[in-house]
């Protein structure tokens, strides 16, 4: 069987690790209302998720960075594909786009915060 990437594990939210116990507890179309249940540690090879406590605080500036890419991305594409709409119109879009992207925004930049500053390296013996 060959080996997962980096990012294939990165996208599936699993271990850095071992790149197969998942990092979240459900899936978001398992349990949509527990999107924020985090595994303390990896069920498969069991290193701990959160390598020190407040270490997710930095995890917010990656979501932000999420937030404002997309809100560039939909703003180009509703300013030209909808240019007489009004200003409303374009910040009912925007607002409702954010809310309908907030479990997704959560997990990945947990994720992706986990795998560039967690100090977790992939340990292809713990597969």
């Amino acid at each position: 069987m060959a080996e997962k990437s980096s990012l294939t594990a990165l996208l599936q939210g699993n271990c850095p690790r071992c790149r197969e116990g998942k990092i979240f507890t459900w899936s978001i179309l398992e349990k949509p209302g527990k999107f924020n249940a985090m595994n303390e540690f990896c069920p498969h090879c069991g290193v701990r998720l959160e390598p020190e406590p407040g270490f997710y605080q930095g995890a917010m500036y990656v979501g932000y960075g999420f937030t404002v890419g997309l809100l560039v991305a939909f703003s180009i594409i509703f300013f030209l594909f909808f240019p007489d709409k009004s200003e409303w119109f374009h910040i009912g879009v925007f607002v409702g786009v954010m809310v309908l992207f907030i479990p997704l925004n959560y997990r990945y930049s947990r994720i992706l915060y986990l795998y560039l500053f967690g100090g977790i390296g992939y340990d292809p013996s713990k597969k």
